[in-house]
C-alpha cells in the first residue's frame, strides 16, 4: 500500500504543481517542455535505453502520435484546472477510463461484464454533472475577470459554462486516446506482443517527441516576442517532470503487490477526491450540488468498470 499511496501522492503533486504555476502566472507550454525533458532523463539515467531493433513505420507514428497528446494532454489539462478547479479537472481525467473500455470492447472484443455495463452508464452521467461547474465569484472557480468576453455582462456568464464545458470534453478525450494508444502499442508492438520494443524504452521516445513539440513552440514563441522561459518555468517544470515520473513508476511498483482491481479503482478514486479536498482547503475552490453527486458517481464508476 506504500507505494499505492506514494502514486497518488506524486498525481495530486502534478494537480499542485499546474495551480502554483497558474497563481504565479508560468509559461505552460515552457513548464510542460522541461517537465518532458526531466522526465526523459530521469528514466534514461535510472532505467537505461534497452537496445531494439529498427523502429517500424507504425511504431514511429505511433510514439509521435502519443508524445503529441501527452503534452497537448498536459496543456488541457493545465488549462482545465484554471478554469474549472482541481476537483473537477482530475475527475474528468480520472473518467476518461471510458475511451480506452470502449476501445478494447468495440476494437479488441473484451466484452464488459453486467457491473462493467453500470459503471459505464454511471461515468456518462458523472461527466455530465461534472463538466459544469459551479457559479462562483470572480477568483473561486473559472476564468478570471480579465479573459471574461466584454460586452453583455449575461453573454459572458453563458459564455464562460461552455468554454468550461468544451475544454473538459476535450480532456476527457485527450486523456482517453493518450490509454487507447498505450493499448494499440501493448496489443502489436510490445515485447509481449512478439515485438522488440519494451514500454520503458516506448515511454522516454514519447517523452522526447512531447519535448521536441514543446521546444518548437516556445522557440517559436521566444523569437516572435523574446519572451523566453523563466528560472521558475525551469524550477517547477523539473519539479513537475520529476513527479510525473514517479507517478507511473509508484503506480508499476503497487502492481506487483495488489492486483489491477484493486490498485487502479483505489488510485483512481484516491485522486479524484484527494484534488477536490486539495482544491477546497488550499485555494477555497467550492462545489455545487450536481458536481459533489458528480465526483460520488464517479468514484463508483470508476470502481465498478475495474472489476
Amino acid at each position: 500500500m506504500l507505494f499505492l499511496a506514494l502514486a497518488v501522492t506524486c498525481s495530486l503533486a502534478i494537480a499542485v504543481v499546474f495551480k502554483i504555476a497558474e497563481r504565479r502566472d508560468l509559461d505552460r507550454t515552457a513548464l510542460l517542455t522541461v517537465n518532458y525533458l526531466a522526465g526523459a532523463v530521469l528514466a534514461i539515467a535510472l532505467q537505461g535505453v534497452e537496445p531494439t531493433g529498427a523502429l517500424s513505420p507504425g511504431l514511429v507514428a505511433l510514439g509521435v502520435g502519443q508524445g503529441v497528446l501527452f503534452i497537448g494532454g498536459f496543456w488541457l489539462f493545465s488549462r482545465a484546472i484554471r478554469e474549472a478547479g482541481m476537483g473537477l479537472s482530475a475527475g474528468v481525467m480520472r473518467l476518461s477510463v471510458v475511451v480506452p473500455f470502449l476501445a478494447s470492447w468495440l476494437v479488441w472484443g473484451e466484452v464488459p461484464t453486467a457491473l462493467q455495463f453500470v459503471g459505464l452508464a454511471l461515468a456518462g452521467a458523472a461527466f455530465f454533472l461534472v463538466a459544469r461547474p459551479a457559479a462562483e465569484p470572480p477568483g473561486k472557480l473559472g476564468p478570471p475577470a480579465s479573459d471574461a468576453p466584454s460586452g453583455d455582462p449575461l453573454h459572458a456568464v453563458a459564455e464562460a459554462p461552455a468554454r468550461t464545458v468544451g475544454l473538459l470534453g476535450l480532456l476527457f478525450l485527450a486523456g482517453g486516446l493518450v490509454d487507447v494508444n498505450m493499448k494499440v502499442f501493448r496489443e502489436s508492438f510490445s515485447v509481449a506482443a512478439g515485438g522488440t520494443t519494451s514500454i520503458a524504452t516506448f515511454l522516454i521516445f514519447v517523452f522526447g517527441v512531447a519535448f521536441l513539440v514543446g521546444a518548437v513552440a516556445v522557440a517559436w514563441t521566444g523569437v516572435r516576442t523574446g519572451r523566453w522561459p523563466s528560472r521558475a518555468a525551469w524550477a517547477w517544470g523539473v519539479g513537475l517532470g520529476i513527479v510525473n515520473y514517479y507517478s507511473a513508476e509508484f503506480l508499476l511498483r503497487a502492481l506487483e503487490s495488489l492486483d489491477g482491481t484493486v490498485a487502479f479503482p483505489a488510485n483512481s478514486v484516491s485522486i479524484v477526491f484527494g484534488a477536490a479536498l486539495i482544491g477546497r482547503l488550499v485555494w477555497g475552490e467550492r462545489l455545487s450540488q450536481g458536481n459533489l453527486v458528480g465526483l460520488g458517481l464517479a468514484a463508483v464508476a470508476l470502481v465498478l468498470l475495474a472489476g
